[in-house]
């Protein structure tokens, strides 16, 4: 009798250390993955239009992405950066949308998960969009199709 004790306390707790070490796991995973969409960061009815990555120039490592979203019923566009380096880390993060027609607009600023959402109507023109993303150290690295000249990519609806 005593001996099935032993022994089922000795299941019970090596389940209750499984289950622990499970949901440690679990958090320790979620954490570097970050919770956030563009599609959700934008609002109903914006589609994906384009994407950049934005690498870390000293090791190639994928750093996050801008994104450019634009409703077409409503004609008006939108750009996050989601990160997904340094994911729950405050560090600075930077998207704007410059449309041809109307005012550039831009969030900039230290983040955990993404810059943005930044909202502006760009109708049936053209509009300059991108991000950054600054790493622990201090250096900031621009998406890859950033255009020095004028600082980002450029599209044209």
């Amino acid at each position: 009798m005593q001996m099935q004790r032993l022994i089922r306390r000795i299941g019970i707790a090596a389940a209750v250390a499984a289950v622990l070490v499970g949901v440690a796991g679990t958090g320790a995973q979620a954490a570097a993955v970050n919770p956030y969409t563009p599609e959700a960061l934008c609002g109903p009815g914006f589609v994906a239009v384009d994407q950049d990555p934005i690498h870390d120039t000293a090791t190639g490592a994928r750093l996050g992405t801008v994104h450019l979203l634009r409703n077409p019923l409503t004609g008006y566009g939108c750009t996050v950066t989601l990160k997904s380096a340094y994911v729950g880390t405050l560090t600075g993060t930077r998207v704007y949308l410059d449309p041809e027609w109307t005012a550039f607009g831009v969030d900039d600023g230290s983040r955990r998960y993404a810059a943005g959402p930044v909202h502006r109507y760009i109708g049936a023109g053209c509009a300059i969009w991108g991000g950054s993303m600054t790493d622990p150290a201090g250096a900031v690295h621009q998406h890859d199709r950033a255009n020095p000249a004028i600082g980002g990519a450029v599209t044209c609806f």
